[in-house]
């Protein structure tokens, strides 16, 4: 099953910038809507659309998008240890109580680097390899915050232009930030961009034109929903997002 929150309507209202958004029910991979859950109208113009994970209980509930300003990481990384080394720290996503974030080492500041900020262990962990080779990694936090795909990209000289699309290679790293798996898959190859990972170990890549894939990586995650400060489907980049499938 795969669930969608899109809306029916494709502008905002100009007055409120409110549109209203649906939960979408769908078996796979034929695609056949099973079920319809209105979630009710949303500011998308200064807020982002509603988020659904499933909850303790098993039952798919709204979830708050907001997981924290780049200051108030700062401040609390300056309690961790090594965490004053750190600079521009960024959180991408968090699950549980653990953090994916982006930052800039004080001693190195050439490039961007990756860890994972377990809130309940107080400990700071980089992850190891990337971005490597990547000048724009595509970063996954798996559900329960214990993992993390890079779903490698590279320049590609199309039609004279140089343009970062995916490999199709999938690095799978675990919660000590090493890397747990890798393996290639043809089908999210070039123009496909990583949108989620599912309770399930499923990984969803969109086109951005309405087509999906999903990828199993052989191992399930936890429960816990992952929320990220990224909007849904305002430039047609994440045309729906799928929180939870198998």
């Amino acid at each position: 099953m795969a669930f969608i929150v899109a809306s029916a309507r494709l502008q905002r209202d100009d007055t409120s910038g409110r549109m209203p958004y649906s939960l979408l029910n769908f078996s796979v991979p034929a695609w056949t809507l099973q079920g319809r859950q209105d979630l009710g109208s949303f500011d998308v113009l200064n807020g982002t659309p509603p988020r659904i994970a499933r909850g303790s209980d098993g039952q798919l509930k709204r979830q708050p998008a907001d997981i924290g300003t780049g200051s108030e990481l700062h401040a609390e990384l300056s309690q961790y240890e090594g965490g004053t080394t750190l600079t521009f720290a960024t959180p991408l996503a968090t699950s549980a109580n653990t953090v994916l974030i982006g930052y800039t080492a004080s001693q190195d500041a050439k490039g961007a680097a990756y860890a994972l900020l377990h809130r309940t262990q107080r400990s700071f962990v980089p992850i190891e390899g990337v971005p490597g080779r990547d000048p724009e990694p595509a970063l996954s936090l798996a559900p329960g915050g214990q993992f993390v795909l890079h779903s490698v990209r590279a320049f590609n000289a199309k039609q004279g232009i140089r343009q970062l699309v995916a490999t199709g290679e999938l690095r799978l790293y675990g919660a000590d930030g090493k890397l747990v798996s890798r393996h290639t898959d043809e089908r999210v190859a070039g123009d496909w961009y990583p949108i989620a990972l599912t309770p399930q170990g499923v990984a969803v890549y969109t086109d951005r034109q309405g087509n999906y894939r999903f990828v199993s990586l052989g191992r399930m995650f936890g429960t816990e929903p992952v929320q990220d400060p990224s909007t849904d489907d305002l430039d047609g980049t994440r045309p729906g997002v799928i929180y939870a499938g198998g």
